[in-house]
């Protein structure tokens, strides 16, 4: 029920709700204690009990009421037993006192953590019985005012939402953790009690699946309980059939709608009558991902387009973010330029709404260290890689490739000089444009084999290139064991027997090696992170730290290793799904359940990928660690805005190349800071003109987007080949395409030319779930007449009743007897030929006739 807080005599009521409150380990306590209330202390005695922090310290107050009852249990049942004084056990006696909140000592209003929040619990049948005794008239609460919690903002958050209440499209930037999305809760429960008779429909966008999971579950705690049971998520995992997303996103059965927003982009795709006006409120969390080729764009585009027509009613728009970013703007010019033109996109009638005090005071607190490293360090694998392997293999490409047969061929592709620094990423890239290179020569008779042999010595110089990186990074044994790893895994590595001899005979040389150089030494940048964490763990055990690097194999292997360095360490990875066997990919369940454990005691240290960068809602951390991984200035404002305790350190250990890539980082955020104050110091006259020429440029650029030619049907005459050796696989006639991104084969005799390389079933997204690699069968290129190998597809359970093949985009060219095409991605392939829809009627049909049958 919305009303003030209503306070309860627990001495003489023993079915008073719980009391919940926060001890030191971060962990929630239930107290059924009647004489028991719990009181923060903070540095500022001025600070109001209902202005606390989510990370203060607490205290047991006897013989108070609790200003907090039942604040985080919600129709709990009461507990009949006798009252009890209780002590909370916060471990203050013993020396290890949590870190006050980052706020609680500033002027400022305490932001991070919830909101103030009050509720009351209504249980009808202790109602009931009272009334029988007693004469209380009983009053009848409306679901639309009837709540499990009462959102109860603060200052500046009532201050920064005034525009969005009032109707207005707005952009709200606060930091991490300051309560962005209560903001928007707020918007959302306003709007749908205004909108009651109107059939409202709220579309709330997040960019990740757990991401969904976890404002799914704020919004519905707050919203009024009518609104509540008319709010549901909907990600590519929640496996819900194509027609049933139509009908929760155009019916009226559900009112809030959690989505990923490549959700919204199949329902336009999937249905004729899909219109903009069938939603009348879209909240964009992350918002500044709305650039380039993000599904954000796409969505925004449809509403600018809608509303050039004054008799379309668009939607209300709201973007979160805790950064609006300048993109490639390299003056300050031109980031007020990039700024103005992200507010364009909403059409705002005034400067994105924030907070400078609260930016302020979420940077003051935050120390930011680094750590200066060699770019690679000196060690007898490193070395003997490199000589005794990478560099024979470079050599035989070369000869290869610059060969009289490919110049009498008019083929050559000139002199060929790898980069000299094999630890630079430049080299990788150099390898992997020079694989798109050879490609295009599979169709020459009598380069075949010179061409697969290329292939997969290219392919042997990747995977010794990020061995080399794990060497780097942590210790010898890991870059040897990636390597065991991925010739184990995939047999494209085996398939010429000269270049996979060159491993073999060098592999008794490169263990010995690997020990004898983790036994001498440790690496200088592992020695450097154990040390500070031992530090930080030594003045406060239970500390929280967050170590960021670039890849997911780092991850796993890093993770490891810290808890073999010492027990205090529990290290878990956290990374993205990614390839469905590469090393290191973790599914949603499984960064839920290391989320979980986080959260607890389980572990105290993630080493995270990208992916924990952003919009996951995490305890606040004592240390964040970006190791040897220096992005963009949004990356690092998000990785500092993870360290959220008082005397938190971000810790940046790194070289000299990605020194220079943190002072550019530096520079941009003060262009973007500036630019914003510069966006804020127009005059309205000024800031309604810019915005009108920004929006006329979007509306007008979009033909730019066009292809310049008409698709043409490829029948019988495109071919999808195997990347590594050219054999047909089949035509690209038979591909498909289902809910816009997905791409299966209609082709019932592909079994005869891949074989399955089968694995645990793994959900990618809509539902459809990977159960195996599919590998070039074809033995005709190969010396030893072994079968190629090379990954070209997955294979993937559609349906519950159907499997289907899909071509991976990185497997696979596109041929006919003009040309041979290394597409970068199906929308380049869609710009030349027609790939006919797979509707969601016609699956069953389908899978009868076509659907993977292995031999």
């Amino acid at each position: 029920m919305a009303s003030e807080h209503t306070e309860f005599d627990i001495s003489s009521d023993l079915n008073a709700p719980f009391v919940s409150f926060h001890i030191s380990d971060g962990t929630r306590e239930n107290r059924e204690d009647s004489m028991t209330a719990i009181e923060p202390l903070t540095e500022n005695p001025a600070q109001s009990a209902n202005e606390r922090p989510e990370d203060s310290i607490y205290a047991v107050q006897p013989g108070k009421t609790s200003d907090y009852s039942s604040q985080e249990f919600p129709n709990q049942p009461s507990q009949n037993t006798p009252s009890q004084p209780h002590v909370a056990q916060n471990n203050v006696a013993s020396g290890d006192v949590p870190a006050l909140s980052v706020f609680d000592s500033l002027s400022v209003p305490a932001v991070l953590g919830d909101p103030d929040t009050t509720h009351q619990t209504v249980d009808d049948s202790s109602v009931s019985d009272r009334s029988k005794d007693t004469d209380v008239a009983l009053v009848s609460i409306s679901p639309y005012d009837d709540y499990h919690k009462v959102l109860k903002l603060r200052p500046y958050q009532e201050e920064i939402v005034k525009r969005s209440l009032a109707g207005e499209n707005d952009i709200i930037l606060l930091p991490t953790g300051t309560g962005k999305t209560y903001v928007a809760i707020k918007v959302i429960i306003q709007h749908l009690n205004n909108h009651r008779h109107d059939k409202p429909k709220v579309i709330f966008f997040v960019p990740t699946a757990e991401l969904a999971t976890q404002q799914l579950e704020k919004i519905k705690d707050y919203l009024p309980l009518a609104w509540s049971e008319k709010a549901m998520k909907i990600i590519g995992e929640s496996n819900i059939p194509a027609e049933r997303v139509k009908e929760l996103v155009k019916g009226e059965e559900f009112a809030v709608l959690v989505v990923t927003p490549q959700i919204i982009n199949n329902y336009f795709q999937m249905s004729s009558s899909a219109s903009i006006t069938d939603f009348t409120l879209l909240v964009f969390d992350e918002f500044h991902h709305a650039k380039k080729d993000h599904p954000y764009n796409e969505l925004i585009k449809r509403c600018l387009l809608s509303g050039s027509d004054a008799a379309v009613k668009i939607p209300q728009l709201l973007g979160l973010t805790a950064t609006i970013g300048i993109g490639d703007a390299d003056t300050e010019r031109k980031a007020v330029e990039y700024i103005i033109g992200m507010c364009a996109k909403f059409g705002l009638q005034q400067p994105p709404s924030d907070s400078k005090e609260v930016y302020a005071a979420s940077q003051a607190n935050v120390d930011e260290e680094y750590i200066r490293v060699s770019c690679a360090r000196e060690d007898s694998v490193s070395r003997f890689l490199q000589d005794k392997i990478m560099a024979v293999l470079e050599k035989r490409i070369s000869l290869r490739l610059t060969s009289q047969k490919f110049k009498e061929h008019g083929k050559s592709i000139g002199s060929i000089l790898f980069p000299s620094d094999r630890h630079n990423q430049m080299y990788e890239h150099f390898v992997v444009s020079l694989s798109t290179s050879v490609t295009q020569f599979h169709a020459e008779v009598g380069l075949k084999e010179d061409v697969t042999y290329c292939m997969v010595a290219l392919e042997h110089l990747r995977m010794y290139y990020k061995a080399l990186e794990l060497v780097n990074l942590l210790h010898c044994k890991h870059g040897v064991k990636y390597i065991e790893s991925e010739t184990s895994m995939w047999p494209i590595y085996r398939s010429i027997d000269e270049i996979w001899s060159l491993f073999i005979d060098n592999k008794e040389e490169l263990e010995r090696l690997q020990v004898e150089e983790d036994a001498e030494r440790e690496n200088y940048k592992i020695t450097s992170l154990r040390q500070q964490l031992e530090q930080l763990f030594a003045k406060q055990a239970r500390s929280k730290v967050i170590i960021f690097v670039q890849m997911r194999v780092v991850a796993q292997y890093m993770a490891e290793l810290l808890c073999d360095l010492n027990p205090i360490f529990r290290a878990k990875e956290f990374t993205s799904t990614g390839p469905s066997a590469e090393v290191g990919g973790m599914n949603p369940q499984e960064r839920f359940d290391a989320l979980q454990g986080f959260e607890g005691n389980r572990y105290n240290i993630l080493v995270a990928t990208s992916v924990l960068e952003e919009g996951i809602d995490i305890q606040a951390c004592n240390m964040v660690v970006r190791y040897m991984y220096v992005k963009d200035m949004i990356a690092k404002i998000q990785s500092r805005g993870r360290a959220r305790k008082v005397g938190a350190i971000l810790l940046t250990i790194l070289d000299d190349k990605l020194k220079e890539q943190e002072r550019t980082n530096d520079v941009k955020e003060k262009f973007m800071y500036d630019a914003l104050q510069e966006v804020r110091d127009m005059s309205p006259e000024v800031f309604s003109k810019e915005i009108y020429r920004h929006s006329l440029l979007m509306k007008t650029s979009d033909d730019e987007d066009e292809p310049w030619s008409t698709p043409e049907d490829p029948g019988e005459a495109v071919r999808v080949c195997c990347q590594l050796c050219n054999a047909s696989l089949g035509l690209l006639a038979d591909v498909r395409v289902f809910m816009e991104k997905h791409h299966p084969v209609l082709d019932a005799s592909i079994s005869d030319r891949v074989t399955v390389h089968r694995k645990p079933p793994k959900t990618m997204y809509d539902g459809i779930t990977s159960v195996g690699f599919l590998l070039c069968s074809n033995r005709s290129q190969s010396e030893n007449k072994n079968p190629c190998g090379a990954r070209v597809g997955v294979l993937t359970q559609l349906t519950k009743d159907y499997k289907f093949a899909m071509w991976s985009i990185r497997g696979i060219v596109v041929s006919s007897d003009a040309f041979t095409m290394q597409p970068s991605n199906y929308k380049s392939i869609k710009e030349l030929y027609i790939i006919k829809p797979l509707y969601i009627e016609d699956i069953d049909e389908a899978g009868q006739q076509f659907q993977f049958r292995a031999r």
